[in-house]
């Protein structure tokens, strides 16, 4: 995985007792989720409780950062706030899906389906936030999983 410098954001993530194993990973260049100790189904965002056994609390598991663009919006914003930027949601090969940016891919060749691999900005010393670029290898295999 890749440590990405980036711009200033206006608003840094607060971590809190849930998210904190995910933030601690990220600031290492490894992208954690979550997994169903019962089921061994995944799920995301960050909960205390299993979305496939809610009396079960999840384990943190490495996955593999390795996805495929599902949907995005470029956002384009006034003259004076900076290049547009890509939102996106990217299907994980776990079979989650999460919300990021997209970069190094320009907006004519976005599409559906394209392969993405998460790579880091590192925004100050506590918070290195996950990001998706093209995947450089094979095309990934989508999992079954679970966002809801």
């Amino acid at each position: 995985m890749t440590d990405v410098t980036t711009t200033a954001m206006t608003v840094l993530p607060i971590p809190d007792e849930t998210s904190a194993p995910f933030w601690e990973a990220a600031r290492e260049g490894r992208f954690l989720i979550q997994r169903c100790p019962e089921t061994g189904l995944y799920q995301w965002y960050p909960r205390a409780h299993s979305i496939h056994a809610p009396h079960a609390t999840p384990e943190w598991v490495e996955a593999s950062g390795r996805g495929e663009l599902l949907s995005y919006s470029v956002v384009h914003r006034g003259n004076t706030r900076g290049d547009p930027y890509t939102c996106a949601l990217v299907r994980l090969e776990e079979g989650v899906t999460v919300f990021s940016r997209v970069e190094g891919v320009a907006e004519a060749d976005l599409r559906s389906g394209l392969p993405l691999a998460v790579a880091f900005h590192r925004l100050d010393d506590t918070i290195s936030l996950p990001i998706f670029q093209p995947a450089i290898s094979r095309p990934p295999s989508i999992a079954g999983g679970s966002d809801a």
